[in-house]
């Protein structure tokens, strides 16, 4: 699926992560898609997903250790994604990222969903986080499930403009015809009317 149609971070699906782990050009274009359309608190920490996937078998193109490096401050955050080629030398995967958002979300979203990330091992600063994948996990890991969104980000919005959170038991909404309750019948009272044997 062609990232360039993403008009903000947190539209980022499934089928667009599958094709970017495909091929270091497909991962470029959704990086460079993300510093066209990153802005704070609009989902930017979801390109962690797709990061994540490069250290699973999903990926096959990449030789050595992954690493993943983000830092950054309180407007924007950096990540930098490189492979080990031995000897101690890294080569770059891909050109930095800087995308326009507090290094912060990052953090927190490294903290909040660490499901995000498997199979990278963190370790985490109080202005840089590094997640790293050696070459055995990256050949032995199978991709984490894929994303979804939580459904208590959602309200439910009546008719008349009145939001009301979707937990709501259904019985303390207002009930359009209430139903006045139906007579019981007993043994007991037939046999006082005469019905009974």
């Amino acid at each position: 699926m062609d990232c360039g149609t993403l008009k903000q971070c947190a539209e980022l699906r499934d089928a667009h992560i599958v094709h970017a782990v495909s091929s270091s050009e497909a991962m470029e274009a959704l990086l460079v898609r993300f510093t066209e359309i990153s802005a704070p608190g609009k989902g930017a920490p979801i390109i962690l997903a797709a990061l994540a996937r490069l250290g699973t078998t999903a990926c096959d193109w990449i030789d050595g250790e992954l690493r993943i490096e983000i830092s950054g401050d309180h407007e924007k955050t950096k990540i930098a994604v490189s492979t080990s080629i031995g000897a101690g030398f890294r080569e770059k995967l891909f050109s930095d990222t800087t995308l326009r958002v507090p290094f912060d979300e990052f953090a927190r979203g490294v903290t909040k969903a660490p499901k995000l990330i498997a199979p990278l091992t963190i370790k985490q600063g109080a202005k840089l986080i590094v997640l790293s994948a050696t070459q055995e996990v990256r050949r032995t890991s199978l991709p984490p499930p894929m994303i979804k969104v939580d459904p208590s980000s959602f309200m439910v919005v009546m008719p008349a403009q009145v939001a009301v959170p979707v937990d709501i038991p259904q019985d303390v909404l207002p009930m359009a015809r209430p139903q006045p309750p139906r007579p019981r019948v007993t043994l007991r009272k037939r046999a006082k009317n005469g019905e009974g044997s």
